[in-house]
């Protein structure tokens, strides 16, 4: 049967192929890529077209995809090689080694062991002259090498004859010094493996009585480990699968609500005089003091800066024997010391699927995971494959790109940090097969994998210790430091700084001086000697009182962020809060909040809040995390039908004859429960290690702040009530429909409001982006997002399931 040329898979929407412009390079071998912020650096390689090596320099900027050339007016370019190093150190790329031109060898050729370094401030070479000592290197191409700190280690390669160099050699980049070399029997090469380390620290996501800054995936290394590279210690740190976060017992909305508009205090654009004139302002008592035990906070992974004190260790990845596979994973610790770890992890590695042989593979951290790509190539299949490898428990899962790669040919993958991005090169019209048999790579396209989609992204930053983070939440709760009045919707009065608020809510700020004037600064009597001339004005408020028309608990937990810049209380890592956090933060243009909230929804995100998560990133265009919720809720829904299916399999009807009653739970069987439990390489592929530990709501309704929803969403009910009727269900197609969303509605005990934001009347805007953005779900996509819809006849029996399920079944419409 011929497939429907109009369905689309979901994993096609993760990957986009582009074309890129300018000074595109020659098809080239063994040159060297290089990504710095959203710049890639390509250098030297070997020329297809005339067998040439070069040494020029191009870059790629990775927002517009053109291509410049380096002019080396100077000629100071190091000599023309290839299968060279590349490497970032602060903010230049140093280049070790390779193979080049010589005039005393037979064939003309040589191994280097020369170190050059391209300063990227001034875009100038620099060749440092460094002391041969018993540490240097022997000469080496196709060799791998990573920087930790202010170390490069150098590890394995080939010399002249093709034999492997069995050493690593580690040079300090502040005093361009060989400091260290050590015997390491393994094959390691560009061919067969990679050596990655990552430029930041991500801590794993704690909370409770575990709440640490320095508990970080590298927690493996311990003074009792051996420095023998055969030592197999204990696996790296694992996420425990079972544990589940406490929530306070709060009244939070239940529903997806609007954002309020940028000038919609009150009246859109206006401030209400506090009742006793500014002067006297009521002391609350509404506020819900956080408690003083640490059970009460909660620690997600954040990135933090590495220090030559506290640097990271270097994954070494290898796959060979292709026909059956080896993989081996070694982790080197940070070459501090001549006696530093290596330490073999090798057996640990485990997934539903592992990735096959990967030829001339590449590899990144991003977070948590490590991230090979690479060639792959059999008698049937000939494409470029993207893996992931959890650091925190060591599973492998599969960057799924869809049909981007399955024509042209793609020939090196190379990691964005800064965009969550995962750029593949290549030409999207040649032979993969002759482009491989050739070493060659093409620059002519580049395809762009968001993975995001997958899970895997880099943590936000840390911008504060947890002292100074807890040191907000009470200055927040110190009524006697506030100013100013926030009211929430359902009239409570919190009491907060101005300032405060003023330097993190730039809206809250020119609201405010809007309405404000400027009058004389008092003076004291000393001031008025020294100054007698001289009259310095300050802002006076006219109204002390902000109407905000959220309810109490979202308000709270939008300033504790502002008095935190995190989000570190239970109420605020609760899935319906956070979607209110990302829709105010995505109306007041805050990058800050829109960071941190997404990335707790990503932890967040299970089978019973995949609809909410689904809608709220459509709303807020987070498409990695909308599109990550999509593939949850597909496989919770197979799901389900695949053990509703069994459960009837496996029951066998009753004989009816005469006078017998059939049973009515055999006439409407019982639908599986939600919480059934999803297949471990389901999870693999579509969870992060600590959803399940984030998943606040796998708790008991009594402990849960948010009574249960049986609709994920406003939008999600419209959808449904408008469709119920004629038996379809959602999936993925090219094209949409803009139907059927007229009769939206919510139902909420707080808030009956559409989800549609309607322009301010003042004449104050955060971002002109922002004043005009509609929130309503006008189509058929449950939201405002470009996943369009399939419609497809569903069986009756299947209904019944997908309405507990909340797969968008109104319960009016069966």
């Amino acid at each position: 049967m011929t497939a429907n040329p109009g369905i689309q898979s979901i994993s096609d929407l993760t990957a986009s192929t582009r074309l890129t412009t300018g000074d595109i390079p020659p098809p080239l071998v063994g040159s060297s890529t290089t990504v710095i912020s959203t710049r890639l650096y390509l250098f030297a390689g070997r020329l297809v077209s005339s067998r040439r090596m070069t040494n020029e320099l191009y870059e790629l900027d990775l927002e517009t995809y053109v291509w410049t050339k380096f002019k080396d007016t100077d000629q100071k370019a190091p000599k023309a090689r290839y299968f060279h190093s590349a490497n970032q150190y602060k903010n230049s790329i140093v280049f070790f080694g390779g193979m080049g031109y010589s005039r005393t060898s037979n064939d003309g050729l040589c191994v280097l062991d020369d170190v050059s370094i391209f300063d990227l401030d001034t875009y100038t070479w620099k060749h440092p002259e460094i002391t041969p000592s018993s540490f240097s290197p022997r000469p080496r191409y196709a060799h791998l090498a990573a920087v930790t700190a202010n170390k490069l280690v150098v590890v394995g390669g080939q010399d002249m004859s093709n034999s492997y160099i069995e050493e690593i050699n580690v040079l300090d980049l502040d005093e361009l010094t060989w400091t260290s070399s050590r015997p390491f029997e393994k094959h390691c090469g560009a061919y067969r493996s990679v050596a990655v380390s990552s430029t930041s620290h991500t801590n794993l996501p704690l909370y409770g009585n575990n709440v640490n800054d320095n508990a970080s995936i590298t927690s493996s290394f311990d003074s009792t480990s051996s420095s023998s590279d055969t030592n197999v210690p204990t696996p790296l740190r694992k996420s425990t699968s079972q544990q589940a976060l406490s929530t306070t017992n709060n009244n939070v909305p239940n529903t997806i609500r609007k954002p309020p508009s940028v000038g919609a205090f009150g009246r859109p654009g206006s401030l209400r005089r506090s009742p006793s004139g500014g002067q006297n302002i009521v002391r609350s008592r509404s506020i819900k003091r956080v408690q003083s035990s640490s059970n009460s906070y909660y620690r997600l992974s954040y990135t933090t800066t590495v220090t030559e004190e506290n640097p990271n260790p270097i994954y070494l990845y290898s796959n060979y024997n292709f026909t059956d596979v080896k993989r081996e994973l070694q982790v080197i610790a940070p070459p501090t010391t001549s006696n530093y770890q290596i330490m073999d992890h090798s057996s640990n590695m485990t997934g539903a699927f592992l990735p096959p042989g990967l030829r001339f593979p590449t590899g990144a951290i991003l977070g948590h995971h490590l991230i090979i790509s690479g060639t792959y190539l059999t008698n049937t299949s000939q494409t470029f494959s993207i893996w992931a490898l959890n650091l925190a428990n060591l599973v492998w899962s599969r960057v799924d790109t869809g049909s981007c790669f399955s024509q042209g040919s793609w020939n090196r993958g190379i990691l964005c940090e800064e965009t969550n991005k995962y750029f593949v090169l290549g030409h999207r019209d040649r032979s993969l097969v002759d482009d491989y048999n050739h070493r060659q790579t093409n620059f002519d396209h580049v395809t762009v994998v968001d993975l995001e989609a997958f899970g895997i992204y880099q943590p936000p930053p840390a911008t504060m210790s947890t002292s100074a983070q807890e040191l907000g939440l009470a200055l927040l709760n110190d009524a006697n430091m506030a100013d100013f009045e926030i009211v929430t919707q359902d009239d409570q009065r919190i009491p907060v700084n101005s300032q405060l608020l003023s330097q993190r809510w730039p809206h809250f700020k020119a609201l405010v001086n809007q309405q404000a004037e400027r009058v004389p600064k008092p003076k004291y009597d000393e001031e008025t000697i020294k100054n007698p001339d001289e009259e310095e004005t300050i802002l006076m408020y006219n109204n002390r009182a902000l109407e905000f028309p959220e309810p109490y608990p979202v308000t709270i937990a939008f300033l504790q962020y502002l008095y935190t810049d995190h989000l570190l209380t239970s109420q605020q890592h609760h899935p319906q809060i956070l979607a209110q956090l990302l829709l105010l933060a995505d109306m007041y243009d805050l990058d800050r909040l829109r960071q941190l909230t997404s990335h707790s929804l990503h932890q967040s995100l299970s089978m019973s809040t995949a609809a909410l998560i689904y809608e709220t990133a459509a709303l807020s265009r987070q498409t990695g995390l909308q599109i990550r919720a999509l593939k949850v809720m597909i496989a919770a829904k197979k799901m389900l039908q695949q053990q509703q299916h069994q459960q009837r399999e496996s029951r066998v009807p009753p004989q009816i004859g005469d006078g017998d009653i059939l049973s009515s739970n055999w006439t409407n069987p019982a639908s599986p429960p939600l919480s059934a439990a999803i297949a471990s390489d389901t999870r693999a592929s579509y969870y992060d290690p600590y959803s399940t530990a984030m998943n606040l709501t796998s708790q008991s309704p009594q402990s849960s702040p948010i009574q249960t929803r049986t609709r994920s969403s406003s939008s999600v009910s419209a959808y449904s009530s408008s469709i119920s009727n004629r038996g379809y269900l959602p999936t993925i197609q090219d094209s949409v429909t803009q139907n059927d969303m007229s009769g939206e509605r919510i139902n909420n005990s707080i808030s009956t409001r559409s989800l549609r934001a309607t322009r301010s009347n003042s004449s104050l805007s955060t971002s002109t982006r922002s004043s005009n953005r509609s929130y309503a779900a006008s189509t058929t996509t449950f939201g405002t997002n470009n996943v369009p819809i399939h419609q497809q006849s569903v069986s009756s029996e299947n209904r019944v399931y997908q309405q507990e399920s909340g797969f968008g079944y109104a319960s009016g419409g069966l």
